[in-house]
C-alpha cells in the first residue's frame, strides 16, 4: 500500500492486501486510493471491501461465475 501511495498508478490489482490490517485501517486506505484516482481491482474474501468497488466478479466453481454492478443500498448491506 505504501508503494501505491507513493507512485499513484492509474490502477492497482490488490490480492488480499488488507488481510493483516484492521477494518478501520482498511477503510482509510481504500478511501484514500479512491480519492487520489487509483482504480482498484481487489481479490479478497472480506465483504468489508465491497463498498469500495463498483463491480464484482464472483467465481462460483465448476467454471461458473457472476459479474455485475454492485447493488449499493443506503443501509450498507450488499
Amino acid at each position: 500500500m505504501g508503494r501505491l501511495i507513493y507512485h499513484r498508478p492509474l490502477y492497482a490489482i490488490l490480492d488480499e492486501c488488507t488481510s493483516a490490517v484492521s477494518i478501520d485501517v482498511e477503510g482509510h486506505l481504500y478511501n484514500y486510493m479512491k480519492q487520489v484516482g487509483i482504480t482498484l481491482m481487489t481479490v479478497s474474501h472480506r465483504q468489508t471491501l465491497w463498498p469500495y468497488h463498483d463491480y464484482m466478479l464472483k467465481f462460483l466453481g465448476d467454471k461458473e461465475f457472476e459479474f455485475g454492478e454492485m447493488e449499493k443500498r443506503e443501509d450498507g448491506v450488499y
